[in-house]
């Protein structure tokens, strides 16, 4: 059902990837998507990612200052867009929605001719996303790209085999939609939540319908209570534990257009 859509939205789906030293000389990744939108390098992505982006780039993280093992004290952040490995780009615009965690941005180099077909953002005035339909999201979840940190350069070093990341794609049906608000009330922002989660490693990638349009991008999983314990025999006896259903909530299709609206930024709808 998802075949033609998924080859669709590979053309423009894309991992990030952010590299990570500790304080205990420890380097880890953490994975994420974005959607490369138009031929001018510009690409969504979900908000948090982006926020914590900024946030270290400006010296604002939340990290303790103090000495720590678990404190981070180096980090990279790579787009991974065809050819990045000659030359990686970096953020030069940005601009976040954290009440609909989406977040826009421009990267720069950008090499319009890497990228072979640009999203077509759902126009939900013609085709509204409707509850029941199947949706399928795409990211890159169960990856680890390895790294190690160079001491004498200050910089990263990818392993050689770290690249292609492979892409994972889940399917679902709409379940329905939330709206969340700020905790004052003032603002909120529409979400699409599905039967199926949103995996570690898809936030920030589209999630679609079965012609390849874009219908949103996912944020989170929210872990909903059953209202109901379930027990199970172990070898120290029955362990009870509290049942939950995993549900993805994706940030709406015309959230993402009205913050690309409000930037300027070009796309497709359709």
């Amino acid at each position: 059902m998802f075949s033609h859509a998924i080859d669709v939205a590979s053309q423009f789906t894309e991992p990030y990837v952010g590299l990570r030293l500790r304080d205990n000389g420890e380097v880890f990744s953490t994975m994420g998507a974005f959607i490369v939108v138009n031929s001018d390098g510009w690409i969504l992505t979900s908000g948090h990612i982006l926020s914590e982006i900024l946030a270290r780039q400006n010296g604002s993280s939340h990290t303790p200052a103090s000495p720590d093992e678990q404190r981070i004290v180096a980090h990279s952040e790579i787009w991974a867009v065809p050819g990045f490995m000659q030359s990686t780009p970096r953020l030069i615009t940005a601009h976040v929605n954290p009440v609909a965690d989406i977040g826009v941005c421009k990267i720069e180099p950008f090499d319009a001719a890497t990228i072979s077909a640009y999203p077509v953002f759902r126009d939900t005035a013609v085709s509204p996303i409707e509850q029941g339909m199947s949706v399928c999201r795409l990211g890159f979840p169960f990856c680890d790209v390895p790294a190690s940190y160079r001491q004498e350069s200050g910089e990263f070093a990818l392993d050689e085999h770290a690249f292609p990341v492979p892409r994972f794609a889940l399917d679902g049906i709409v379940a329905r939609f939330n709206r969340r608000l700020t905790e004052d009330g003032t603002s909120s922002a529409l979400f699409v939540e599905t039967s199926t989660p949103g995996l570690r490693g898809q936030s920030g990638g589209p999630l679609l319908d079965t012609q390849g349009r874009v219908c949103g991008v996912q944020s989170h999983t929210t872990h909903v209570d059953l209202g109901f314990d379930a027990q199970y025999a172990t070898d120290s006896g029955l362990v009870t534990e509290r049942q939950f259903l995993n549900v993805g909530a994706a940030t709406h299709v015309d959230e993402v257009c009205s913050l690309l609206d409000a930037f300027g930024v070009a796309y497709r709808k359709g």
